[in-house]
């Protein structure tokens, strides 16, 4: 069950943002906060909550802002609280856009994540399902819709297989329909991976992952890497043999590996290395210099790099990057030498 740790990880970063109160604790601190619930739980507010909501438009209008511009902007708000955490003052924001303009799509979006992050997906779906009626084609509003039976799959998978693969299948629809919408919506992109991931379905998984990568990459872990690696990863074919890689600053580099060692030389740049190689797994290997064959006289760069092989094809493969003092991860592009 490793690879379920490692993915359910990985899906914690979209529904789970921080560590969050019980639903029961929030629906018992709602009951004295009519602001903890969406459109003010629709009760009736009391004289100085009006006054109080008349005077928060008026400011708004005397700064120049619209009521649209005004909810736009408390919507930003509302997710840039909830990614911090902070559901409370999220919810508190959103509902502040409803007040200003409750036919902006984006409010029910951001009920619907608050009861994502906090586990409760049917709840969180009725939300959803209220902003897709303003905006039937709100990709966002239905990558998240998805995520709910993702996060329903990953609740079943120990203890209910049939129910869990039920809501996999559910999650995949939801998804592939915001993806014909919008292509390049990362988030679609990434979470079709992880859903074609858990199908079995590896040629799938990689087609939607190297998209995620050609939009940026930036939803993508580590640990999804690894898991990616596990049960799609066939890196037979490049364990050994030549290779090169080019980039605009440095030109050409050749790289020779065997089963232990690598030597990579670049001569434009002047300079030949040995590295040696250790596998950490199918796909992932460290490379640690040992030598410098072009001069003595030259010190042997310090610091490990961790590679970890995503995509293998007939002429080439990539790799994701980093060194052991810099996490930055860099991607690269190898070709292999006839």
């Amino acid at each position: 069950m490793r690879h379920l740790f490692f993915t359910f990880f990985m899906l914690c970063s979209f529904i789970c943002f921080a560590q969050q109160p019980s639903f029961k604790t929030w629906q018992s601190e709602a009951k004295n906060d009519k602001k903890m619930l969406p459109e003010y739980g629709n009760q009736k507010k009391t004289d100085e909550e009006v006054a109080a909501d008349q005077q928060f438009i008026s400011n708004l209008q005397e700064a120049g802002k619209s009521n649209a511009e005004a909810a736009h902007h408390m919507i930003r708000l509302g997710f840039d609280y909830l990614y911090k955490g902070d559901l409370k003052t999220a919810m508190y924001r959103f509902n502040q856009a409803y007040l200003l303009n409750p036919k902006n799509e984006g409010i029910y979006w951001g009920y619907g994540a608050i009861y994502t992050a906090l586990g409760e997906y049917e709840t969180a779906r009725k939300q959803y399902e209220k902003g897709l009626k303003l905006n039937p084609e709100s990709a966002p509003i239905i990558t998240d819709y998805g995520t709910t039976y993702l996060g329903e799959y990953y609740n079943n998978v120990r203890s209910n297989h049939k129910k869990a693969l039920s809501k996999l299948a559910l999650a995949k629809d939801k998804l592939l329909a915001s993806y014909a919408i919008d292509p390049e919506y990362i988030s679609t992109t990434y979470k079709l991976s992880i859903v074609f991931l858990n199908s079995q379905d590896c040629e799938n998984a990689k087609k939607y992952l190297r998209a995620t990568r050609e939009l940026g990459g930036q939803p993508i872990t580590k640990e999804y890497l690894s898991d990616f690696n596990l049960r799609c990863g066939n890196c037979t074919s490049v364990k050994t043999g030549t290779f090169q890689i080019e980039t605009a600053r440095n030109g050409y580099t050749t790289i020779e590996r065997t089963d232990k060692f690598q030597i990579e030389e670049n001569e434009s740049l002047g300079y030949k290395i040995k590295l040696k190689i250790d596998w950490l797994d199918d796909c992932t290997y460290t490379l640690t210099p040992i030598a410098d064959l072009n001069s003595n006289k030259n010190k042997v760069p310090s610091g490990v790099l961790t590679c970890q092989i995503i995509e293998v094809n007939h002429d080439s493969y990539i790799q994701v990057t980093n060194t052991d003092n810099n996490q930055r991860r860099s991607t690269s592009k190898i070709e292999f030498v006839q």
